[in-house]
């Protein structure tokens, strides 16, 4: 079949923005190639053709990506059987691949779970496929990887990544502030304690990264007995910091797991 356009989006949102930038700043595929389906912009974004009816991207376009929230997916999907795509590229969380390909009468589904880091082309996004051939998953990972790094996770995980790549910025981002305020405890401005702090999360990150040694010896290597490391370090185990994470992590996996039977 002979498509108009290479890629769809059903939906333009913080998110499916950041995949076309992702698309158009890499130059993996022109502004020609892609479509937009949305009643929230009145004005093409980055000079992309767009339209207010979804059938128009759903009979022109080869690959579509699912760009909307689960309920404006319930909202619209009496008119998404009708397509002629290949594929069928969902962004939604809690909707799986077997609802997808059935409300949407597509045989190849992708499912993605990118965060919100991808906004600056430094996220992580869990991909799972339903029913897809090689040419398939191989130009949907292109897609992700210009915007983050992807990795492969079977579907029945899916809640497990929502509770650690998904939510997992907030975490970090509250490590971070308790960082900050913990500088500024101590006399420094505001600015230092963050440049200092963010310094040392992405150098400490990297070091994981890159390092063959288990976790538990990179702390060792910080801290010496008696010195100043391991004072954090042991009022961190006191207050039980490593279980109220593991704690909250659970938390957050069982919510996604009700979320996604609703």
């Amino acid at each position: 079949m002979n498509y108009k356009y290479k890629l769809g989006f059903i939906g333009c949102g913080n998110m499916a923005k950041a995949i076309i930038n992702g698309l158009l700043d890499s130059k993996l595929l022109p502004i020609e190639d892609i479509f937009i389906s949305t009643p929230s912009i009145s004005a093409p974004y980055r000079g992309i053709a767009f339209t207010n009816n979804n059938q128009d991207v759903l009979s022109t376009c080869e690959y579509v990506v699912l760009a909307v929230k689960p309920q404006i997916f319930k909202a619209i999907s009496a008119d998404m059987a009708s397509n002629k795509i290949k594929c069928m590229i969902s962004i939604m969380a809690g909707v799986n691949t077997d609802t997808i390909s059935k409300i949407c009468n597509c045989n190849q589904v992708v499912r993605i779970m990118p965060n919100t880091p991808c906004s600056i082309g430094e996220g992580v996004s869990a991909i799972t496929s339903y029913n897809t051939d090689a040419e398939t998953d191989n130009f949907v990972e292109s897609i992700f990887k210009t915007i983050s790094k992807v990795v492969r996770v079977e579907e029945k995980y899916f809640d497990a990544v929502t509770s650690i790549s998904g939510s997992g910025p907030a975490y970090v981002y509250y490590f971070i502030k308790a960082m900050i305020d913990g500088g500024v405890n101590g006399g420094l401005s505001f600015e230092q304690s963050k440049e200092l702090t963010i310094a040392t999360m992405i150098g400490a990150s990297k070091m994981v990264e890159s390092s063959s040694e288990e976790l538990d010896l990179l702390i060792q290597k910080v801290c010496s007995k008696g010195g100043t490391t391991i004072q954090a370090i042991d009022t961190f185990k006191e207050k039980s910091v490593g279980e109220s994470i593991i704690e909250g992590i659970n938390k957050c996996r069982k919510r996604s797991e009700e979320l996604s039977k609703a």
